[in-house]
C-alpha cells in the first residue's frame, strides 16, 4: 500500500467493484481523495482488526509542540480571567523561568525589545516547558511579522499601533489561512514542523488568536469600525501609549484616561470582544479586573524586578536605621 492515496487510485478501485481496502497503516490522503471517498462511500480498514475509517472521523496526530490541555483560544473563551506580564529579556531561560512563576501568559515584546525570529522561537520553546501561554507582540503591522511569529508557534499575536479597520483587515489577511485570509501554510513549528500539518485541513483557523492593541487617538476615533471587524478575538488597551496620545502621559488615574478606557471596555463588550489591559502594578491590575476586563498584563519581568529591588532596598534602609537607633540608645546607657 503506498504512503499516499490519491483520488484517481480510489476511483480505479471503485471501478473494479472494490468498495473498501484493508491496510496495516492509514495512508496520507489528498484533499481530492477525501472528497472522492465521501462521494463513493469508499472505506479504508486498518488491521489488526479495527473499525472502518469514515472520512468524517479521521483524527490528526496530537500536537508535539504543546502539552497544554487547551489551546489559548479555548482558555481565553472560558470565564476565568487571565494574568500575564511582558518579557523584555531576549533569552529562552527567561521565558522558561518566568513561565513557572504562575502567570497564565507571557507576552514576548518584539515591539520594544531587541529580538529576532530565531530568538523568539527559542523563547517560545523554553516557554513550552511551563503552564504559561506565549503571545508575541509584533514590531509593526506587517505580513512578514504576523506569519513568521505564528509559524514559530506563538499562541497568539498582539498587534500594536492599530489605527483603522483597514489595518485590522490587513492583519486578518496575514494571520488567517484561506479561505478567510491569505496566510501560507508550511512545516514550521506551528504545525509541529510538518508532523501535524494535515491537522489544518478542517477549520484551519479555529485556534488562531489575534489581539488588537488600542493606544492612539485615531483608534479611539475609529473604534466602532475597528470593533465591527469580526475575525479578531480581543482588544488590548495600551494605557501607557494611550495616556501619551491624550497628553497625560503616565497619569494612569487621570479621569480623561480612565474615561476613555471605560468607553473602550463597554464598546468592546458590546461587540462580544474580550478585553485586556496593561497595568503598571498589581494594585492597578486589581482595579481593572474589578471593572470587568478579561486579561491584565502587569508591567514586565524587568519592571517587576525593578519594583521589587527598590522596595527591598528601601525596606533594608529602614531596618538598618532602626538597628542604628537601637545601638545608639544602648550606648548612651
Amino acid at each position: 500500500m503506498p504512503e499516499y492515496l490519491t483520488a484517481k487510485e480510489i476511483e480505479e478501485y471503485h471501478s473494479r467493484g472494490i468498495t473498501f481496502i484493508t491496510v496495516k497503516q492509514m495512508p496520507v490522503l489528498t484533499d481530492e481523495a477525501r472528497e472522492v471517498m465521501k462521494r463513493l462511500g469508499f472505506e479504508i480498514r486498518v488491521e489488526p482488526p479495527g473499525p472502518a475509517v469514515n472520512i468524517g472521523t479521521l483524527q490528526t496526530p496530537a500536537p508535539v509542540c504543546s502539552s497544554r490541555p487547551q489551546s489559548f483560544k479555548q482558555r481565553m473563551q472560558s470565564d476565568r480571567r487571565l494574568v500575564g506580564t511582558f518579557i523584555q529579556i531576549a533569552h529562552p531561560v527567561m521565558t522558561e523561568f518566568v513561565g513557572k512563576l504562575g502567570f497564565d501568559l507571557l507576552i514576548i515584546d518584539a515591539e520594544h525589545s531587541a529580538m529576532d525570529i530565531e530568538t523568539i522561537q527559542a523563547m517560545l520553546q523554553g516557554l513550552a516547558a511551563t503552564p504559561s501561554y506565549g503571545i508575541v507582540r509584533i514590531p509593526a503591522i506587517s505580513s512578514r511579522y504576523i506569519a513568521s511569529y505564528l509559524d514559530a508557534g506563538a499562541d497568539a499575536i498582539l498587534v500594536p499601533q492599530v489605527r483603522s479597520a483597514e489595518e485590522v483587515r490587513m492583519v486578518g489577511d496575514a494571520a488567517l489561512y484561506p479561505p478567510d485570509g491569505k496566510r501560507g501554510i508550511g512545516p514550521g513549528r506551528a504545525t509541529d514542523f510538518g508532523l501535524n500539518i494535515l491537522g489544518r485541513k478542517v477549520a484551519p483557523n479555529k485556534d488562531t488568536v489575534v489581539i488588537i492593541q488600542i493606544e492612539t487617538r485615531e483608534a479611539l476615533n475609529n473604534l466602532e469600525e475597528i470593533l465591527a471587524v469580526e475575525f479578531f478575538d480581543m482588544v488590548f488597551i495600551g494605557s501607557g501609549d494611550l495616556s501619551m496620545n491624550l497628553g497625560i502621559f503616565g497619569e494612569f488615574s487621570h479621569p480623561i484616561l480612565t474615561g476613555e478606557i471605560t468607553n473602550i471596555i463597554k464598546a468592546s463588550k458590546g461587540r462580544q470582544k474580550k478585553v485586556g489591559i496593561f497595568a503598571w502594578n498589581v494594585e492597578m491590575a486589581a482595579e481593572w479586573l474589578s471593572h470587568g476586563v478579561d486579561m491584565v498584563v502587569i508591567n514586565s519581568e524587568l519592571g517587576l524586578m525593578a519594583q521589587f529591588v527598590k522596595q527591598s532596598l528601601a525596606k533594608l534602609d529602614v531596618l538598618l536605621k532602626k538597628d542604628s537607633q537601637k545601638g545608639g540608645m544602648t550606648g548612651d546607657k
